[in-house]
């Protein structure tokens, strides 16, 4: 289904839908902006549909995954600012008190350095649709140093030596269906990562053998 059939389908969503669009593009992140949430929402919906999730409350958690920041001044866990949020959202818009606490378990789970491990088809669907807006292939890794250079100021250098931020035990993927659709762009890019390192250590090298004080950037 697109996008537009399950809004019509409910109304909830429909409503929480339009919420949620006007507060992203009224703060105009740099990064985590409204058409990241676009590019994760036709994930979900080709993950979820072939899981046979249920799509309200998959598309309801990709609304909502990053709504904790945008508001900043209520503190910088993203997920704890995230779950305070989303109830609020999701209250107005409609959504029964069942259908919030398994959303917010969603948020909670969305991604691998978030604090819950999923555990509902929901949430897994869910944190397999991060896994491909946060590193798979080229473009993964191209948006990973968007965001650390221009929201976070950070070098080359910097980046590549980040340790990768899953939690321990933390898997790739959560379906099936992510894994069949991901699994080459993952492998593609642990090794564009790999190499980059290598090509990164070479140079620091070369350079230090004629000025011993350099730094890398």
């Amino acid at each position: 289904m697109k996008l537009n059939e399950y809004l019509s389908k409910f109304e909830e969503l429909s409503t929480l839908y339009e919420a949620v669009k006007q507060d992203f593009i009224v703060k105009g992140l740099v990064h985590h902006n409204w058409n990241h949430v676009q590019r994760d929402l036709a994930r979900a919906i080709i993950i979820g549909e072939k899981e046979k999730a249920n799509m309200k409350i998959v598309l309801a958690s990709v609304l909502l995954h990053d709504i904790g920041k945008l508001y900043p001044e209520l503190g910088k866990g993203q997920y704890s600012v995230g779950t305070k949020v989303a109830p609020k959202y999701l209250e107005s818009a409609g959504f029964t008190e069942g259908e919030i606490k398994e959303i917010v378990h969603c948020i909670r789970s969305y991604t691998p350095r978030a604090p819950e491990e999923p555990k509902t088809l929901e949430a897994r669907v869910s944190y397999d649709v991060d896994v491909f807006s946060c590193g798979l292939g080229y473009l993964g890794a191209a948006r990973v140093f968007d965001y650390f250079m221009r929201e976070k100021g950070m070098g080359v250098k910097k980046i590549v030596k980040m340790p990768s931020g899953r939690r321990e035990g933390r898997k790739y993927f959560y379906t099936e269906t992510g894994r069949i659709l991901g699994e080459k762009d993952l492998q593609r890019g642990k090794r564009f990562w790999k190499e980059l390192e290598r090509e990164l250590t070479e140079q620091e090298r070369t350079v230090k053998e004629v000025i011993p004080e350099y730094d890398g950037d």
